[in-house]
């Protein structure tokens, strides 16, 4: 065991630890609020870090695992990953503002998908006299002093703060884990110099482990209750939008005893498994989102910061829209300014198990109304299931031969894949074939950013691994967000936190993502006519099996059906051997 990968059992956290040094403090203190992984990429300043975890290993005291990334954005995005696979916060170390750059649109997944996640950020020494502990002793300590190292993720972070005072340790990182996970969570950042972190550690008595409670989720007011109840039991077409309430342990369990109850379909993109893939209430073809939402009258939206899309779904005239959301007003959002009748605030779970309980109770008089529309309902899932399946026509790869479709690669890897495997999905333009094509039963089975960032799906996946290391993850990404999540570091994380997983790339050959809104824009321009967009289309691609193979993972190539269900069972069992893996399926352009 090596200082890049350290880890103790967990012992009684209200022991008083063995620590001596501010920085022994702060591991400890992170472990003794239940922090499990801090993922370190080190720099000069984070030397009392490593040195304080060989110690305290050493000694026996409890602390979190730490883990070696070698880049930043890959450390959040795990880190992230596993928040998403646990609920608990976990900690990443970055070098001054340059790690703290390098942390990149990581940071703004965090604030979108309300992932809790506490960044060590370290800063310039203060000291420059010989005899400063820590002290600046190298020309770069001046040129990395900036005035506001924070104000790189102030507008995405939800708390920053800088420890000052070694005596001030047990406050500042019980707070900032305490802000990080409660409420709404978000990104916590505390910045510390490596000069305090030699200074010597709080007295024991100073150590306060206790009395950090995390707010209990907000729930619907009575009078809020029997509104929408009302509004619901009423309505002659209902629909449930939402995207992440799958994220809770009882958020899928939620959604589908509220649309059960009442006949209530569900749409929205699956941000998580909100409800089954086969539920016969849910609806997973964006256009049978759109007509649902256009003949709706009732619409509740539950945690879903992007419900429709109003340039293409247009409400029916009078339609009620219900928002129901822990942050219903979306501040950090300047134009989010949807319609909405009846606002709530609270957690989409518990908001839907009060309103479940209370539609139950209307049952004897709305009942035979309800079961009509489940009626209808299930007549127009039949229909759904039994129309082909939709694709988009072939394109040549070159000497006649056909390039795969997205559908496909998908289908057989649904095959392939276990009830009980994670899929971690970052597929961009495809992500409507993930969720028609690959389909999910299970809560807790399907992961995604929850923000803008590309580049996410890789480095989550090893956090997810980390989190349930009894469960295969498979991350499915285009070639594009392949290149963004930084493969080489992402894969050497795997290896080192022997945490392997499978990556699918929908490989077709550019950012299509970036290329349709040319078209759509300009389309009687030149980009449309020549089918290209500058900028857009990958004319000479790495080898993406090779960039595995060099990582020491196992890489394949498919660019037809032969032979794809054999390179995904090769990616698998590398898997069960400890090998991560990466299987380049090359889809048809688009």
């Amino acid at each position: 065991m090596t200082t890049a990968d350290v880890r103790v059992p967990a012992a009684d956290a209200r022991a008083l630890a063995d620590v001596r040094t501010c920085a022994e403090d702060v591991l400890y203190l992170l472990g003794a609020h239940g922090v499990e992984v801090l993922f370190l990429n080190p720099g000069t300043d984070s030397a009392p870090i490593q040195e304080a975890a060989a110690t305290l290993a050493g000694r026996g005291v409890p602390l979190p695992r730490v883990v070696g990334c070698s880049f930043e954005a890959v450390a959040l995005a795990a880190a992230h990953g596993y928040w998403q696979a646990t609920g608990r916060p976990q900690a990443v170390w970055v070098h001054v503002d340059a790690g703290t750059q390098n942390l990149g649109a990581m940071v703004h997944n965090v604030l979108r998908d309300r992932a809790g996640v506490v960044v060590l950020a370290g800063r310039t020494p203060y000291g420059e006299a010989a005899d400063d502990p820590g002290g600046r002793d190298t020309a770069i300590h001046w040129a990395q002093d900036v005035p506001d190292q924070a104000g790189i993720v102030r507008g995405y972070a939800k708390w920053t703060a800088e420890l000052v005072r070694p005596e001030d340790a047990p406050r500042v990182v019980g707070r900032a884990v305490q802000v990080a996970g409660g409420g709404i969570p978000g990104l916590a950042y505390l910045t510390i110099s490596r000069d305090v972190l030699m200074e010597p550690a709080a007295p024991p008595g100073r150590r306060r482990l206790d009395g950090w409670a995390r707010p209990h989720p907000p729930a619907l007011a009575p009078a809020a209750v029997r509104e929408i109840a009302d509004l619901v039991a009423g309505a002659s077409r209902p629909v449930l939008v939402t995207t992440r309430i799958g994220r809770r342990p009882g958020g899928a369990a939620a959604v589908a005893r509220f649309v059960e109850v009442a006949a209530v379909p569900v749409v929205g993109r699956p941000e998580a498994l909100n409800v089954p893939s086969d539920h016969p209430l849910a609806r997973t073809r964006p256009e049978d989102a759109a007509l649902l939402l256009e003949q709706a009258d009732v619409v509740v939206v539950v945690e879903a910061d992007v419900p429709w899309i109003p340039r293409g779904t247009r409400l029916a005239p009078g339609a009620r829209v219900v928002h129901i959301d822990p942050d219903p007003l979306h501040a950090s959002m300047p134009l989010w300014t949807y319609p909405v009748d009846v606002s709530a605030t609270a957690d989409g779970d518990v908001a839907l198990a009060q309103l479940a309980d209370a539609l139950e109770e209307r049952r004897p008089e709305s009942g035979a109304a309800w079961e009509e529309r489940r009626a209808r309902l299930a007549l127009a899932g039949a229909a759904r299931r039994g129309a082909t399946p939709g694709a988009t026509a072939g394109t040549a790869g070159g000497e006649g031969t056909r390039r795969l479709r997205p559908a496909e690669v998908l289908a057989v890897l649904a095959e392939v894949l276990g009830p009980e495997d994670i899929v971690v999905e970052e597929a961009v333009t495809n992500v409507g074939n993930v969720a028609v094509h690959l389909p999910r039963s299970l809560p807790g089975t399907l992961a995604s950013a929850g923000g803008p960032g590309l580049g996410w799906a890789l480095g989550a996946s090893v956090g997810i691994r980390m989190a349930r290391p009894d469960r295969r993850v498979v991350a499915v990404v285009g070639d594009g967000s392949f290149m963004f999540a930084v493969p080489t570091a992402a894969l050497c994380l795997a290896a080192e936190a022997e945490a392997p997983f499978v990556t699918v790339i929908l490989d077709n050959d550019g950012y299509r993502a970036s290329r349709m809104p040319v078209f759509s824009l300009f389309p009687e321009g030149r980009s449309a006519a020549a089918g290209e967009a500058i900028g857009t289309r990958f004319r000479r691609p790495p080898d993406f099996a090779a960039v595995a193979e060099a990582c020491g993972a196992l890489g394949r190539t498919v660019e037809d059906e032969t032979g794809l269900r054999k390179a995904l069972e090769d990616a698998f069992d590398a898997v069960a051997g400890g090998r991560s893996a990466v299987v380049d399926a090359r889809i048809e352009r688009g």
